[in-house]
């Protein structure tokens, strides 16, 4: 574009007003003259061969922009979107447009055909970069030296090494995969010197004398996906990090191995490229359009093994220099590792690459897998989160333990990440901690936070017994992790139901789970005491209501108080103060005995009493309600919402109970008894005749074992 001449192109003025435009010519530049009441508002500039535009304004000078851009820098306002809203054109203008520009257009309007030259030639610029993008990139990758001749025999060995002799299953013969020749099987020898050749024997091959295995059920092997890495040389600014999946495979007389490029990271000098200000950049391949930066088929770096180089040269002068030694000493050991996290982390981190080289040096194994696999790749919040600290110097520092001994324990013991907390916590600590409850706790993935609460009451090698008996008689099936958390939240329960935390039988009892159900209804019945006592002016007009009602049964029940209530060392039974004492306990377990008045009702009339039953350790908390005629037999016994927890142990209290009770009845309480019984099989025959059968059968249980009671 023109720039200066067009500048020094007077702009054609117009008479006009309101939003008008004038038309002039310079060679082949169309020049379009925008005004608005008079006023110069914009140039635009068009040429109409090529297509190329600019536009130019008084504020700004001038700007790469299309006729939108230009009438309105806001184009995507729809005001322009509409032709008759574009500012007008004398005919001869229109004419002169129409002439020049030839594009096939849809509506018969100049700027439609401005707006189609436009396109086109935005198209074409786009093209164009794309295409010189791809060639640029392609001569770059034809920069790449080919692959090493001997990789295909190296990955071999370092991923395989090892050779088969499959069976033929017509012929019978085996064939080898290391020499390709056929034996008989009688041909073949074992390494154990046993003559039948069975499934997996290592046997010697007559052929080339190597030692392989056997294999009678199958004729070909194949391993799964692993990465190879290369780093090469691409030219004087420019190394290049490749990530080539690689398989290996055995079948019928040979072994192979099958390479496909699948990432090349590029790396650059920083020195040398200071403009890009660029330390990487990474390109995927791509089936339809070659190497690029999209990852349509999300190719990942796996774990795989590193080819010998010269990396000080070829990493020499980029970020990742400081890699150069430990990369060599692991390409050399043959370590199974992912080393563009590696890689990564030397660009990202401070003394990464020294810290790394300790750990392969120190034969730390696992633990140099699980740190390169808590790297981060550049992007991403954080750079290393794994339990070292990779910003010491020091190694006791880098570790977080004082104590040495722990730290060549890790590596005696090939810990890892999770072997490393458990040593920082027996450090913190000072408690010692067993190999066999280290790699208990390790097995189930059980973190030292995990157990942190329960170290008060026990060693981490007590949790682990603990455990592992509760697993084994209580939850078959269930993780020892599940356990756990079933243990702490049986403990953080006890805890709010305010239980003796000091009392063994409570913080480890044996039958976890019995023990884990019983707090849940404890807490549960707490919440509903909690919300009965905070609403004290409630339960006063409650009370006067019922004293009104049934005046003499608050007497009653303190009358029976000293002949009814019973304890042993685990229960207790306990005769209420008040009416409202019956409400709240029928509340806060859920049945029928504080809702309804046919209760109060018998004890006002003496038919029957209503009695707590209470567990000794937990004598605040509603357990059991008992319903008792006069002369101790009981007609039910509900717990909450009517179940029946520990039924079986609380049966042969309630028995003893009720034997207690018959040698303390007046003679008054025996009249009364026979009064009950007689109601009492009224209200059955009653029931009968209703057809009440799930009434029926929930009463005769606790009949039952009254009548009983009294035919002994």
């Amino acid at each position: 574009m023109r720039r200066k001449a067009i500048e020094c192109f007077a702009p054609k003025k117009t008479r006009e007003k309101g939003l008008v435009a004038t038309l002039q010519e310079l060679d082949k530049i169309l020049i379009l003259n925008v005004y608005q009441a008079k006023e110069l508002l914009v140039r635009y500039c068009i040429n109409y061969e090529t297509g190329e535009h600019e536009y130019w304004k008084q504020q700004h000078g001038w700007r790469k922009g299309g006729i939108l851009n230009a009438l309105n820098e806001d184009w995507r306002n729809w005001e322009w979107r509409f032709y008759n809203n574009y500012p007008k054109l004398q005919k001869e203008d229109t004419d002169r447009i129409k002439e020049l520009i030839k594009q096939c257009v849809w509506h018969d309007s100049p700027w439609e055909r401005i707006n189609r030259l436009e396109h086109s030639y935005n198209s074409e610029i786009r093209e164009r970069c794309e295409t010189n993008r791809k060639m640029k990139l392609m001569n770059l990758m034809r920069k790449v030296p080919g692959r090493p001749k001997n990789l295909r025999e190296w990955f071999f060995e370092q991923a395989a090494g090892e050779d088969y002799m499959f069976r033929n299953r017509e012929t019978k013969e085996f064939v080898c995969t290391n020499c390709g020749e056929s034996s008989w099987p009688e041909e073949i020898k074992r390494q154990d010197g046993e003559k039948k050749i069975r499934h997996n024997d290592m046997v010697f091959c007559p052929s080339c004398g190597k030692l392989v295995r056997a294999k009678t059920r199958t004729d070909h092997i194949e391993q799964k996906w692993k990465s190879c890495y290369l780093i090469q040389p691409v030219d004087e600014d420019t190394s290049v990090l490749r990530i080539i999946e690689a398989k290996v495979g055995w079948d019928n007389g040979r072994h192979y191995v099958e390479f496909g490029d699948e990432i090349r990271i590029l790396l650059y000098k920083v020195y040398s490229n200071r403009k890009l200000k660029k330390t990487y950049m990474i390109y995927y391949e791509d089936s339809w359009d070659g190497w690029t930066k999209g990852n349509r088929k999300n190719l990942r770096a796996r774990e795989g093994y590193l080819y010998p180089g010269e990396f000080g040269q070829i990493l020499d002068g980029t970020t990742y220099s400081e890699a150069t030694r430990v990369l060599e000493h692991l390409s050399k050991t043959g370590m199974e590792l992912n080393y563009n996290r590696l890689v990564a982390g030397t660009g990202q981190m401070k003394g990464y690459a020294q810290k790394i080289e300790y750990l392969a040096k120190g034969r730390f194994w696992n633990l140099l897998r699980d740190t390169i696999g808590c790297t981060d790749y550049p992007g991403y919040p954080t750079q290393y989160y794994g339990p070292l600290d990779m910003r010491e110097e020091s190694i006791e520092g880098m570790f977080r333990i004082q104590d040495r001994q722990k730290i060549n324990r890790i590596r005696d013991e090939h810990g890892g990440n999770r072997m490393v907390r458990w040593m920082q916590h027996s450090d913190e600590t000072g408690q010692k901690i067993s190999k066999e409850t280290v790699q208990w706790m390790i097995k189930n993935e059980i973190e030292p936070s995990g157990i942190r609460e329960l170290e008060k009451y026990m060693s981490p090698q007590k949790i682990m017994n603990y455990i592992e008996r509760q697993k084994k008689e209580q939850y078959a099936g269930m993780t020892a992790e599940a356990v756990l958390e079933e243990y702490k939240d049986y403990l953080s329960m006890c805890e709010a139901c305010c239980k003796n935390m000091a009392d063994e039988m409570v913080y480890r009892p044996r039958e976890l789970k019995r023990r884990h159900d019983e707090v849940v209804i404890d807490q549960q019945q707490i919440q509903i005491l909690k919300e009965l006592e905070n609403n004290a002016e409630g339960k006063e007009a409650y009370a006067q209501e019922m004293r009104q009602k049934f005046p003499e049964a608050e007497e009653i029940l303190k009358e029976i108080k000293s002949r009814y209530e019973y304890e042993d060392e685990e229960y207790k039974i306990i005769v209420p103060n008040t009416l409202v004492d019956i409400v709240k306990e029928g509340r806060a377990l859920h049945h029928c005995a504080g809702s309804s008045e046919r209760y109060f009702d018998r004890i006002e009339s003496r038919e029957t009493y209503i009695c707590f039953l209470r567990r000794q350790e937990a004598l605040r908390i509603p357990f059991y309600t008992i319903e008792v005629e006069p002369g101790g037999t009981i007609r039910q016994h509900r717990s909450y919402y009517d179940e029946e927890p520990g039924i079986e142990e609380i049966r042969v209290f309630l028995k003893e109970w009720q034997k207690v009770i018959r040698k303390r009845l007046t003679e008054e309480d025996r009249k009364l008894a026979k009064i009950s019984k007689v109601k009492r099989e009224a209200n059955i025959a009653e029931l009968k005749e209703k057809n009440n059968t799930r009434v029926l059968q929930g009463l005769a249980e606790d009949f039952l074992e009254a009548e009983e009671l009294e035919a002994v």
